[in-house]
């Protein structure tokens, strides 16, 4: 190699480790960047029980000078605190069998080694959870008629990740009776048409450990014996009218599958309900058999309350309004959400009150006016409830008892 060229080079690798100390330099003075810090095996907001393998990861632009970890404000002892590396790797374990109970809080400070010393600081909230899970039904035989809804209650010694029930094949999740109970509760709607005899009720119970238990009971469903009704016809010119003006019912069952999806995971009601309008008489029962030349033979599952034309007609219960319109068969319909899947139906009114699909009513607000809209042969109010999309007898969560 030649004198020159040896020069050449010489003078380049002097110009570049002047360029990367001044870089260097440059970056130790201005970096302005927080260090990043990933806990791996500890989540916030999760719970845990034993023995808790945890890792604080990094791959930082600048060195981290060195990591402080504090469980519950305390100093943690964890190993090597001065990491002096832009990544690097920390093992270290939790053991939650020495902790309480309960909420934990794990703080991660970390500071690296550039003149302004960035430092950051994260905090973990999580619980421990090393409790045994123990639960129990309250009842675990249950006699019941068809077409009635089946509460049933369950204690537990904590508060539970999740609850689920199956009967006749489905399944229906338990929810807390009140916010940060341990005392949960499920309506199992029984249809009309269910088969009658013994059945098993399976329940599983999963705490937020992932700790299960299984428990059993026993359902006996009454055949009832639902009344006949001879039937009406309603006038042909009538039925056009209400198709001209009215949407097809399909459309309001489709409506309701939606909303049962949206139905909130929480009761907005607390005690029986109430029967939303004076009753003068009950002119058809839950469950009648009906048949008309319209419609042909179904099962009447609502109760219809005879009273004056134009009388009020009022919430049931606390709930939000999620359909107001107008539908072939139903006439003038509201429905209202009560939470839970539990959704109470009111049709053939004359007109509505003041109220929007949304608004948030309380037991004995006007919903509307009783009338006859709809397939309808006289002024009646058509008052269903349904848990699930299921229709029940809705005398039933009038009982001070059912509760």
């Amino acid at each position: 190699m030649s004198a020159k060229l040896k020069v050449f080079f010489v003078s380049l690798l002097v110009l570049s480790l002047g360029f990367w100390i001044g870089s260097s330099i440059y970056k130790y003075f201005s970096y302005k960047q927080s260090p990043k810090i990933i806990l791996v095996g500890l989540k916030g907001g999760d719970h845990y029980m034993g023995n808790v393998t945890c890792f604080i990861k990094s791959d930082n632009d600048y060195k981290i000078d060195d990591v402080s970890l504090f469980l519950d404000d305390k100093p943690f002892a964890f190993g090597n605190k001065k990491v002096r590396a832009k990544k690097f790797e920390i093992p270290f374990n939790i053991e939650t069998e020495q902790l309480e109970n309960g909420q934990h809080s794990l703080i991660i400070e970390a500071a690296d080694s550039s003149y302004n010393r960035n430092k950051s600081k994260d905090t973990w909230i999580f619980y421990v959870d090393n409790k045994p899970l123990k639960s129990a039904l309250l009842q675990s035989e249950f006699k019941v008629d068809q077409g009635r809804t089946l509460h049933v209650k369950l204690q537990s010694n904590k508060i539970l990740e999740k609850v689920v029930a199956k009967v006749l094949g489905d399944f229906y999740d338990f929810y807390p009776e009140e916010k940060k109970s341990t005392l949960y509760e499920c309506f199992i709607p029984l249809d009309c048409e269910d088969n009658d005899g013994d059945h098993l009720i399976e329940v599983e119970v999963q705490d937020f450990v992932k700790n299960k238990v299984k428990l059993t009971g026993n359902i006996k469903i009454n055949k009832f014996n639902f009344p006949r009704q001879k039937g009406f016809s309603i006038s042909k010119s009538k039925l056009d009218e209400e198709k001209e003006i009215s949407m097809n019912n399909k459309i309001l069952h489709d409506a309701l599958d939606k909303w049962l999806k949206n139905s909130p995971k929480e009761k907005m009601w607390s005690g029986p309900f109430e029967t939303p309008t004076v009753v003068q008489w009950i002119a058809t029962q839950f469950g009648e058999i009906r048949t008309t030349p319209e419609r042909g033979r179904y099962l009447h599952k609502a109760i219809d309350i005879a009273n004056r034309p134009g009388s009020v007609v009022w919430a049931s219960q606390n709930g939000r309004i999620i359909i107001k319109d107008r539908y072939v068969l139903s006439g003038n319909t509201i429905v209202i959400d009560h939470g839970l899947g539990v959704f109470t139906h009111y049709y053939h009114l004359e007109d509505f009150a003041d109220i929007e699909v949304g608004d948030f009513v309380k037991k004995g607000n006007p919903v509307g006016k009783l009338g006859m809209t709809g397939y309808a042969t006289g002024p009646h109010l058509h008052w269903g409830l349904y848990v699930n999309n299921v229709a029940v007898d809705p005398v039933q969560w009038t009982k001070k008892s059912f509760f």
